[in-house]
């Protein structure tokens, strides 16, 4: 029993709710290099995207079950916006010593681009429904090298979103911790 266990549950091709781990298996695929897997390839960016703007959206105290229940990122990403207008925006934070008064930069949080957003998500719902018209076994077809590039500048973006981010609500209004604009 121990031996399943620990299989299934230290087995990192099964599915998780870790965006890192969507990110991990897209860029093993891109690496193969095979055009048969840039479909998988945009179902596991579209799996990171979504875990991310959720991740920020249970943060929050604010947050409805029907905002929970959306799939949609890009709508996920508006009730964020609404809830916290200022998450917009990249911001520094600090630790506060609350004797001393020192402020320590803690890290940052960078927000998503929502129109980025809505571009990634757009483009990876058209990946995934049937073409027509489409050079199937034509390595070097169009429509192929589009979709790989696109797919390797999403992964870009949302590898570089989620390395040394912070989450705006989890700082937002806590003792010790202050939320600075970044200019």
């Amino acid at each position: 029993m121990e031996i399943s266990y620990a299989y299934v549950f230290n087995n990192q091709s099964n599915l998780t709710a870790n965006p890192e781990e969507h990110l991990k298996r897209a860029k093993k695929m891109l690496n193969k290099n095979k055009n048969s897997l840039l479909l998988y390839v945009a179902i596991e960016i579209r799996f990171a995207l979504e875990r991310m703007i959720q991740h920020q959206l249970l943060l929050t105290d604010k947050i409805s079950k029907r905002m929970l229940d959306e799939y949609n990122p890009v709508k996920k990403q508006n009730n964020i916006l609404k809830l916290e207008p200022d998450s917009e925006f990249a911001h520094n934070i600090y630790f506060i010593n609350k004797e001393t008064n020192q402020k320590i930069l803690w890290g940052a949080y960078k927000p998503f681009d929502s129109e980025k957003i809505k571009y990634i998500q757009g483009r990876l719902g058209d990946l995934l429904h049937p073409k027509d018209g489409i050079a199937l076994g034509i390595s070097n077809d169009k429509w192929y090298l589009d979709t790989r590039e696109f797919l390797i500048s999403s992964y870009k973006y949302l590898s570089d979103n989620l390395k040394d981010n912070y989450s705006f609500f989890l700082y937002k209004g806590i003792d010790n911790f202050e939320l600075e604009k970044v200019n």
